[in-house]
């Protein structure tokens, strides 16, 4: 490889980690995983989510057990969603998802067409 492309990518690199938007969403993940809070609503979620699972191997998805089992992962899902650390994580998050869209864009913009790649 080039060592002026390989040069060019450190440095994209380095702007990238060192960004605010991406120094704040590695701050707020820190937060998230030493938050107890957020850590038990996680696991309630993921334990809704086994319990529909298995709900869903033993009755139909329309069924009253299947639907009342989905209901409590719907709602720890939104009990999760709704804490505020992980509120701020997820738009911190849409941030930097942006940054990386735009870089993807402006790279390989070139090679993207409305109906996918080209073959030139």
């Amino acid at each position: 490889m080039d060592n002026s492309l390989l040069e060019s990518l450190n440095k994209l690199k380095e702007a990238i980690e060192s960004d605010e938007r991406v120094l704040r969403l590695n701050e707020l993940d820190k937060k998230l995983n030493n938050n107890e809070e957020v850590m038990k609503l996680a696991y309630q979620k993921d334990m809704a989510l086994v319990s529909y699972e298995d709900t869903l191997k033993h009755f139909k998805e329309n069924s009253k057990e299947a639907r009342e089992s989905q209901k409590r992962l719907y709602e720890a899902k939104l009990s999760l969603d709704n804490h505020p650390l992980v509120k701020q994580y997820n738009e911190a998050y849409k941030e930097v998802r942006q940054i990386y869209n735009q870089i993807n864009e402006e790279l390989f913009k070139k090679f993207i067409t409305t109906h996918g790649c080209q073959n030139d």
